[in-house]
């Protein structure tokens, strides 16, 4: 391991995912940003980020060395010629952007306000690209599905598509072994689709790329996906579904509509629960900016961002341009409000923390899983941040 994503202050961009983890583990297309450098640097690569998460990933042995080491900004875009100048730096350099911001640098340092702050010699590089925010993720969305599932088919072969499946472009669907698809519309004439190990496509499902569903994920029958749309490992998909990201071990899986949104880890909405994406006016959508404690114009078109562990009722009616924190068990009459805090309950604040943790274990057990010592010190954090 040479190679550590440094989350830097942009991270607070990034709420409520980066409240509960590294934006280097948030999955937008079939990686997540970790795996996905991964693949262009062809070995392992470590994370460093804020104290309080960093438990997530203490057991990285090559930051307790005096090696040199590079450390990128995790915002920043790979390329297979951003790797070459990132491996090209010697110890003392920073790469940066034309605009000055960081990229990567290599050093022994191992604090990590030093990385970002200590005087090193800047290289220029034009070309980085970044993403700023959850929306430019959306924004990105389709790109991202199409670049991976590049890396995915290289050199690969697709498992059959089963005869009773209804098919377009085949050669951009890739199945992996051990995924189940029957008599299902497949159309990858807009983007490629990849279903992954051990993945269910139920009977009536209606699939148009890009489209991504994680390894033991499941689209229910009848179900209608269109728009750039990720469903994560273990996610459970279900309704209507258009141009959003469902991070991983999340449920939407009855009738009701989803679009334009970014769902994290562990999040379940309950049957007939339906979001809006436009206003009845067409005009502006006002959301709010958790880092910056502000109400932020966006756009015409935008759904909501669904921090790690927070659940909805049957039923839930969600506003336009929706920020929902972590750990929010969310019920209530009529519209939701836009800005549900983490640990809600309902609609108010007063969310004990050991109710929490035993509602979270109650639902990682579904999956067959437990709730860690790690993710139970962060929320515990973040709780009393929140008291």
């Amino acid at each position: 391991m040479r190679y550590l994503l440094v989350d830097i202050p942009d991270r607070e961009n990034f709420y409520p995912f980066t409240l509960t983890r590294s934006l280097a583990t948030c999955r937008v297309g079939i990686f997540t940003f970790k795996e996905r450098w991964e693949q262009y640097v062809k070995e392992e690569v470590g994370v460093f980020t804020v104290n309080y998460l960093q438990i997530l990933h203490a057991d990285q042995p090559i930051l307790k060395t005096e090696e040199s080491l590079f450390f990128i900004n995790t915002t920043c875009i790979p390329t297979h010629d951003l790797v070459k100048q990132i491996d090209q730096l010697k110890e003392g350099e920073k790469l940066v952007s034309a605009s000055g911001k960081w990229i990567a640098t290599c050093s022994k340092e191992r604090n990590l306000a030093n990385i970002l702050l200590a005087i090193y010699k800047p290289i220029n590089y034009a070309s980085a690209q970044f993403i700023n925010d959850p929306i430019h993720l959306l924004q990105l969305h389709a790109s991202f599905i199409k670049r991976d599932y590049q890396w995915i088919k290289e050199n690969r072969k697709s498992s059959a598509i089963h005869s009773s499946n209804r098919v377009i472009q085949e050669d951009q669907i890739f199945i992996e072994e051990g995924a189940t698809v029957l008599c299902s519309n497949l159309n990858a004439t807009e983007g490629p689709i990849y279903i992954g190990k051990e993945a269910i496509v139920m009977e009536g499902a209606s699939i148009r790329g890009p489209f991504v569903l994680g390894e033991k994920g499941v689209v229910k029958m009848n179900t209608s996906i269109y728009g750039s749309t990720t469903i994560g490992p273990a996610c459970i998909a279900g309704g209507e579904i258009k141009n959003s990201i469902l991070m991983g071990y999340s449920n939407k899986g009855h009738e009701g509509y989803l679009g334009d949104s970014i769902i994290g880890y562990w999040c379940n909405l309950g049957a007939g629960t339906c979001n809006s994406n436009i206003k009845n006016t067409a005009g502006s959508i006002q959301m709010w900016n958790e880092a910056k404690q502000i109400w932020d114009t966006i756009g015409q078109k935008m759904g909501m961002l669904v921090g790690d562990y927070s659940r909805f009722a049957i039923q839930s009616s969600i506003n336009t341009g929706s920020y929902i924190g972590v750990s929010a068990n969310i019920f209530g009459n009529g519209l939701l409000p836009k800005n549900i805090p983490n640990f809600t309950w309902g609609v108010l604040p007063g969310y004990q923390f050991e109710k929490v943790i035993e509602d979270l274990q109650n639902w990682k057990k579904l999956k067959g899983s437990t709730i860690s010592e790690e993710e139970q010190q962060i929320l515990l954090h973040l709780h009393h941040l929140s008291a």
